[in-house]
């Protein structure tokens, strides 16, 4: 169940990434959100048998989910903390592409050193095979990866969160931090559980089974909600200021069409074209301006139509509509 939970926040996140993405700007958070949910969805039990059973049951698909999650975990830390990436040599290693593959070769070796059950996938690889130095080797070159990655998000968003502007982006920062760390905390968990399993531990171990699954929540919840605020926030405020543009609109309509009813132009061919609201206010106001200027009519500015040019010819100067 908690494997569906965790695929579907995910998912939940993919969507929302691809519906308030912004035309040109950089894809590895998204792609790497498609590659981690693709990994987690291989891990609902009755979804795997049936892929891996394509591939003979071999457990291949374990594998294969492993190294996508490593590299979905690799873009999504190189996207997050891009605005410091190179500011620290240290971060700049672990997030590199050579720790991501000498990682992955050392996850391949641990898989095939494992004594695997022929035509049989198990569900519950390192329950079933845990005990085996192979398979410890696989999953604690995934996790101490993922926990040094993981490491290296949580400095840098620690870095960010400092030099934020904003209460929106200390607290987008925050959100990164605390999951960053949470991730840490699971991949020593894991490691943990692997080092007494194959020790033969068990006591050991099954503290850490406890601590498990609410880590694992936990980390996907802050990382989701950091990612998936920052696009609604910005939709909410495109939305509001669109809707103040418009009202704006509104605002000076009656007076526009005085403006070029007396003075004809190109403004209603231009105001077609616009790209946007912002910029048929603006055109608006210019015709205004030059119909009121221009001697050969009769077109007139009161005090109050003066006071609206001048409140929202300032609005738009400062950003603020």
């Amino acid at each position: 169940m908690a494997n569906i939970i965790v695929s579907a926040l995910l998912w939940s996140l993919v969507i929302v990434l691809i519906l308030f993405r912004r035309a040109g700007k950089e894809r590895s958070v998204l792609y790497s959100a498609i590659a981690i949910a693709s990994a987690m969805t291989m891990s609902i039990d009755d979804l795997y048998i049936i892929v891996d059973g394509w591939f003979g049951a071999h457990d291949y698909i374990h594998l294969v989910s492993c190294i996508v999650l490593m590299v979905g975990v690799f873009y999504f830390a190189r996207g997050v903390t891009r605005v410091g990436f190179l500011a620290s040599p240290w971060v700049k290693l672990v997030l590199g592409p050579t720790a991501l593959i000498m990682a992955c070769f050392a996850v391949s070796v641990g898989f095939f050193l494992t004594e695997r059950h022929e035509d049989v996938s198990s569900t519950n690889f390192m329950i079933s095979y845990g005990d085996q130095v192979g398979a410890a080797l696989y999953s604690i070159s995934q996790y101490a990866y993922l926990g040094v990655v993981l490491t290296a998000m949580a400095v840098t968003s620690l870095r960010q969160r400092r030099g934020a502007g904003n209460r929106r982006e200390k607290s987008l920062a925050s959100l990164f931090f605390v999951g960053a760390w949470i991730g840490v905390a699971l991949s020593v968990d894991v490691i943990w559980m692997d080092i007494s399993h194959v020790a033969g531990w068990l006591d050991a171990m099954r503290i850490g089974q406890t601590l498990y699954m609410p880590l694992q929540m936990l980390t996907f919840l802050f990382l989701v909600l950091g990612l998936i605020i920052a696009p609604i926030t910005r939709w909410l405020r495109q939305t509001r200021r669109s809707r103040t543009m418009r009202s704006h609109l509104d605002r000076v309509e009656l007076l526009w069409r005085n403006a070029t009813t007396a003075r004809p132009s190109v403004a209603h061919a231009i105001e077609r074209r616009a790209a946007n609201d912002e910029d048929r206010l603006h055109r608006r106001i210019v015709e205004i301006r030059d119909s009121a200027l221009d001697n050969t009519n009769s077109f007139q500015l009161t005090e109050n139509d003066r006071d609206l040019l001048a409140e929202l010819e300032d609005q738009l100067i400062a950003g603020t509509v």
